[in-house]
């Protein structure tokens, strides 16, 4: 079956990610295909009447890998996928050796224009450069480093430095914010003195050492992948409650020991409690199947007379620290740099707000802080 649909300037058709359920041809009007990053769009093509869009998926592409947006008023002719691959099948084998070869040429002429487009991303940390610079970290970290007795693994700073950049040739400002972030969430951690050369000076970083290099590894595998797997790049945006939920999991954990599966498992009835305590909302199904979209995954298993979480506390907790890695590339992008010296944001509960004065959770009703006492009463002007 086909349609007949019309978009105003600035909807949009499909965006990146969804599924193909149509071959859009355009019969009037302007469309622009872009890539969504955040609250910004980087432009690929300008499309106008008679080009089309969703053709890929009758060689078994999925998804869209860019999202469409109207810029003028514009009409198309929408064909179901069932539809267009049956009139692929029907025509001759030439004409289909055709197509085939003129599609994969562009689908060839689109990854170098993505490519060159996010090269020209002036962030501190473009998306597509994420995996490579904490790789980068782990490489160097793994081939130049010397394992402590505690499993550590410390480099000597200089020779991170010079390797990092004659072999990766990555900017070295990227990669010390980057181990900064890793610094923050107490990943790594800096041995600090005076320069050999200028014993007068002020302390410099002399060493790093990686505290838990499997979860720097963890991360960035986890983010390429889902990076580069078309449709997929939403499961790389951090849900607060999904990393709220993780967490309390976590720490209700703390104290459990590993099956002979390497599986954990806790009372869903204490863990309900706690969600209850701390953030203020009943534990749900919805709760769960959002974890799981975010690739956090646990099973609820019945035990005799109760219910327990089940799940594997090393893919939870390298999952939980990727999320925690996503937040402070997301503040070093807004930022320009990775604050080592910013406060930990506290959790809110429900019904509370945040003292403008000192951060500290206040509820609805009080009149001052408890913390500072702050006045939260609003003047009239």
């Amino acid at each position: 079956m086909s349609q007949q649909k019309a978009y105003k300037k600035g909807e949009f058709l499909f965006r990146e990610g969804d599924k193909i359920s149509q071959v859009v041809f355009i019969q009037s009007g302007s469309v622009n295909l872009c890539l969504t990053k955040g609250k910004k769009s980087l432009d690929l093509f300008q499309l106008g009447a008679n080009q089309l869009m969703g053709e890929m998926v009758i060689f078994g592409q999925p998804t869209h890998q860019f999202s469409a947006i109207a810029t003028t008023d514009t009409k198309t002719f929408e064909v179901t996928v069932d539809a267009m691959k049956q009139q692929y099948e029907a025509a001759p084998q030439l004409f289909k050796m055709t197509i085939k070869s003129l599609s994969e040429r562009l689908k060839q002429a689109i990854t170098e224009v993505r490519s060159a487009r996010m090269e020209k991303d002036s962030s501190p940390c473009p998306e597509d450069q994420v995996a490579k610079v904490f790789g980068i970290i782990f490489h160097t970290a793994s081939h130049k480093g010397e394992k402590q007795k505690d499993n550590s693994v410390e480099v000597l700073w200089p020779l991170f430095r010079q390797y990092s950049l004659r072999i990766f040739g990555e900017s070295l400002k990227r990669l010390e914010q980057a181990c900064h972030i890793l610094v923050k969430l107490k990943l790594a951690q800096y041995t600090m003195g005076k320069a050999p050369e200028n014993p007068d000076g002020q302390d410099e970083v002399q060493a790093i050492t990686f505290k838990n290099l499997a979860a720097i590894e963890a991360f960035f595998e986890f983010y390429q992948y889902y990076y580069f797997k078309g449709g997929k790049s939403e499961i790389l945006k951090p849900d607060d409650l999904v990393v709220q939920l993780v967490d309390l999991i976590l720490k209700l954990s703390e104290t459990v020991t590993a099956d002979r599966f390497g599986l954990v498992s806790v009372e869903f009835a204490k863990l309900s409690e706690l969600v209850k305590s701390e953030l203020g909302t009943t534990l749900n199904n919805d709760h769960f199947a959002r974890m799981e979209a975010k690739g956090a995954m646990t099973k609820r298993r019945s035990v005799s007379d109760s219910v327990r979480i089940e799940f594997e506390p090393k893919e939870l907790k390298n999952i939980f620290f990727s999320w925690k890695i996503l937040r402070e590339i997301e503040k070093w992008n807004e930022k320009g740099f990775v604050d080592l010296d910013e406060k930990e944001e506290k959790r809110l509960k429900k019904g509370e707000n945040a003292c403008p004065q000192c951060n500290a959770s206040v509820k609805n009703i009080q009149k001052f802080c408890a913390e500072c006492g702050h006045s939260l009463v609003v003047k009239a002007s």
